[in-house]
């Protein structure tokens, strides 16, 4: 729409510079009355060009300007949807982010019950290892012991 307007403005001032042309061609010839009839109805043509030029860059307009209603509408009608949009988007957006904090929370609450669960199930292997080391342990100091009461006693 605005290069029809842009196009519309320029086709305006071609025309205005030829009729300011075809203006000062009139007025030398207004100065110089001896020249013949063929300059002057060529200037006629001239004229007639112009204000036909003129004319339709009158309808151009026109047509233009009748459009412009239309085209003031659909902007407006865009512009309050746009309006609605913006003012609507930060509760959105602020709902939509305490959702995903929340599965996010939820997650990590997740994460950390499987790591318990791990952690007291290594917590009880080791715990399980710790009794047969101790068993062991134990069980060789007696074996020490004996040994040692049956090497002092065959010596």
């Amino acid at each position: 729409m605005s290069t029809e307007i842009d196009e519309l403005l320029e086709d305006e001032y071609a025309a205005q510079q030829e009729g300011a042309s075809h203006i000062q061609t009139v007025e030398i010839s207004g100065e110089n009355e001896k020249k013949p009839d063929i300059e002057v109805s060529t200037l006629l043509i001239d004229i007639s060009e112009t204000l036909r030029l003129l004319s339709e860059q009158m309808m151009r307009l026109n047509e233009v300007t009748k459009t412009l209603p239309e085209t003031v509408a659909v902007l407006r009608t865009t512009t309050e949807t746009v309006q609605c949009i913006s003012n609507e988007l930060p509760d959105m957006v602020r709902e939509q982010c305490l959702e995903e904090y929340k599965k996010i929370f939820a997650n990590a609450v997740k994460n950390y019950n499987s790591m318990q669960k791990a952690t007291a199930k290594w917590q009880k292997s080791i715990d399980k290892n710790r009794g047969v080391v101790f068993k062991m342990s134990r069980a060789s100091a007696i074996l020490t012991s004996i040994l040692l009461l049956l090497n002092l006693l065959f010596r």
